[in-house]
């Protein structure tokens, strides 16, 4: 298996054939295949995210014809499993681009911070930005068809999507999103159905067979948190008892840890953390939080290309490998997985 590191970091893409790239995409999802997520990873798996890593670090790999068609596969595998029915009678979870996941339940299927790729406008389509890495307008028909509700935390787009939001709203789907967001898409024909939910304390919102708990805050984009996007944390509970928990990109863990705190006070608790618990530009209370919530840590926002510089090597926003060790470093109750694109991992259901 180090012998596949070494040769996938050699590889540069300007440098060689687009059978080898190809056929070091296809290495790669079979080594990942025959050492699946698990809880915890084996050292297998440990290899197969570093091998995946070395591919992807090298510069400007998201506009390679290789890594494109091996994300669009990797999103094809995700949708059939997932048009399948066969997600069982607990929760599967399903990792997409970035901060992007999915979550079928015998009952729904729902989104976390739906998004396609590395687009910079919110206005604006992928296509429009000549952007390569996307999903395929067959994909997105699938995705709005198969997705009952799609919360997104706030309207940075890595965790929200133009043409998707509206594919989804022309298929009759819940699209939730923040006050700002909604406001800036006002002008958008279809800008009236989007949802927003307010902060709870007391008594979740309810939507189909979920019950939504919200957190309003924002990432902050100073250190003296004097501006920022707002940005929602949202826990969601599942008929069974389930319930998965995404704080966005809340950066400062005061108000964060408080409302969780109160959360657990009034009954609830996390099995399940979506998206990145790293990125802190105030108090970092992960500690803290795996210690009150003792979760799965499904680790997010690796490989987010746009923090990376045109021709610029290395990880952007992070590599798989380098999150799941920080997240596996700071969690002591809780158990950190890496998922990378187009896989999945199941949860066991609750007792009845």
């Amino acid at each position: 298996m180090r012998i596949l590191v070494v040769a996938v970091a050699v590889l540069v893409f300007g440098g060689c054939s687009v059978a080898t790239a190809a056929e070091a995409g296809k290495a790669l999802w079979e080594k990942l295949q025959a050492a699946p997520p698990a809880l915890p990873h084996s050292d297998e798996r440990i290899e197969a995210l570093k091998a995946l890593d070395a591919w992807l670090s090298e510069a400007d790999s998201e506009t390679t014809d290789a890594v494109v068609a091996y994300y669009q596969q990797a999103v094809d595998h995700a949708l059939d499993l997932l048009e399948s029915g066969k997600g069982g009678k607990g929760v599967r979870l399903y990792q997409l681009y970035s901060s992007s996941v999915i979550i079928q339940t015998p009952e729904t299927v729902f989104a976390v911070d739906l998004d396609q790729g590395p687009d910079e406008r919110l206005d604006a389509t992928p296509d429009a930005e000549a952007v390569l890495f996307l999903l395929t307008p067959e994909q997105i028909t699938r995705l709005a068809k198969a997705v009952d509700i799609s919360f997104h935390t706030h309207e940075h787009t890595d965790h929200v999507d133009l043409e998707l939001t509206r594919a989804l709203l022309d298929a009759g789907k819940t699209v939730v999103v923040t006050q700002s967001n909604k406001d800036r898409w006002a002008e958008e024909p279809w800008a009236e159905k989007l949802v927003v939910l307010r902060q709870t304390i007391a008594r979740p919102h309810k939507l189909g067979s979920l019950k939504v708990d919200v957190l309003e805050d924002h990432q902050w984009g100073d250190d003296e948190h004097t501006n920022g996007t707002p940005c929602s944390a949202f826990l969601i509970t599942m008929p069974d008892g389930t319930s998965v928990f995404t704080k966005g990109d809340i950066n400062c863990g005061l108000r964060l840890y408080g409302w969780l705190s109160i959360m657990v006070q009034r009954g609830r608790h996390v099995d399940l953390v979506v998206g990145s618990p790293l990125f802190w530009r105030g108090v970092d209370l992960m500690r803290e939080i795996d210690a009150l919530l003792s979760p799965v840590w499904a680790v997010g926002h690796a490989w987010e290309f746009t923090h990376r510089a045109p021709g610029k090597k290395g990880g952007a926003a992070g590599s798989y490998s380098s999150n799941y060790q920080i997240v596996r470093r700071n969690a002591r109750s809780g158990v950190p997985v890496a998922l990378t694109w187009g896989e999945h991992l199941d949860l066991k259901p609750k007792p009845s």
